[in-house]
């Protein structure tokens, strides 16, 4: 006899079945990986040397890899510099660079899935595109 009922799937409206909210949460980001934006290298050369930067573009779920220099590369060439650009879209520009290994550190926490040697970036705001240039300069290709 007491006050408390035992969970059960059946009485557990409050917290769901644990396995049935595991499969939503999957389901979800199985069906934002396949809406996301997958990255495109742009190539271009700067003062003799050859860069590739992708963009990251603010609130949009993209897919990066987690290592380009493996998905990517250019015959005969060797690639001198790979970054990401972020793009914001509350103030309509980019607001910086940041050297493609360090961006991928960075955006760590922002990661909701791998696979294949690719990262499900989601979306981040502006406020958490202008952190990930903590102690960074911002605009690495005018510095080459």
């Amino acid at each position: 006899m007491g006050f408390f009922k035992k969970k059960t799937k059946s009485t557990d409206k409050a917290g769901g079945n644990p396995d049935s909210n595991f499969q939503q949460v999957y389901s979800d980001i199985n069906r934002r990986w396949q809406e996301a934006y997958r990255a495109n290298p742009r190539v271009y050369e700067k003062e003799g040397k050859l860069v590739v930067g992708l963009a990251l573009t603010e609130t949009t779920d993209s897919l990066f890899p987690l290592v380009p220099e493996k998905q990517w590369a250019i015959s005969g060439k060797t690639i001198d510099l790979w970054l990401i650009s972020m793009v914001s879209i509350t103030k309509d520009s980019v607001l910086g660079e940041i050297e493609y290994h360090e961006a991928i550190k960075r955006l760590q926490p922002y990661i909701l899935a791998q696979q294949d040697g690719w990262a499900f970036i989601r979306g981040l705001t502006l406020a958490e595109m202008e952190a990930l240039f903590e102690g960074l300069p911002r605009d690495i290709v005018n510095r080459l």
